[in-house]
């Protein structure tokens, strides 16, 4: 990967960074609030968007349903061996954070069935940390392929992609400001 190609994946990778910043922001403010199944679902969200950057930046682009752990377990391999041992053992929490998904936002089935669950503080206290250990180890990861220190601040971020990465990022206006 070269060139303009490999400019568009560093771009696209991230892009998902700045939303897995957004997501652990959300993830630490509704555990502030008690609202621990909002706080797993924004930290699973948090990891999942981690991996999808590593896997873009790879030219892998995931479009479809998936079970992005098993997904991103297979392309671990090709990583430097001290950030492959890291991602390795971050991996079973990481399968059991993704458990998270479905359960936090539904309490019915899609067959119907209702559930009631709750969940604790220490799961979504232990969530969080993990999905900040998962970003901290994707920026080591992405800032050592791209050869660049990147903000590790969401605004910042976004300042960041709009000034190097200009030619392939869009910037699409909020809803009140679009015309009807």
């Amino acid at each position: 990967m070269d060139g303009e190609f490999q400019h568009k994946e560093e771009a696209r990778a991230l892009a998902y960074l700045r939303d897995a910043l957004g997501d652990l922001e959300l993830a630490e403010n509704a555990l502030e609030a008690e609202l621990f199944e909002g706080s797993l679902f924004h930290s699973q969200q948090g990891i999942e968007k981690c991996m999808k950057a590593i896997l873009a930046l790879f030219g892998i682009l995931i479009a479809k349903e998936h079970r992005i752990s098993d997904l991103f377990s297979k392309e671990v391999e090709i990583f430097e061996a001290e950030i492959k041992e890291k991602f390795k053992r971050l991996l079973p929490s990481i399968e059991d954070i993704e458990w998270y998904y479905i359960p936090t936002r539904y309490s019915v089935s899609i067959s119907g069935d209702i559930y009631l669950r709750a969940f604790s503080e220490n799961a979504a206290i232990n969530a969080y940390k993990t999905s900040n250990t998962f970003l901290e180890t994707s920026f080591e990861l992405i800032e050592l392929k791209i050869g660049k220190e990147l903000p590790k601040v969401k605004k910042e971020l976004l300042e960041y992609l709009k000034k190097e990465y200009k030619d392939v990022v869009k910037s699409l206006p909020d809803k009140d400001e679009r015309r009807d």
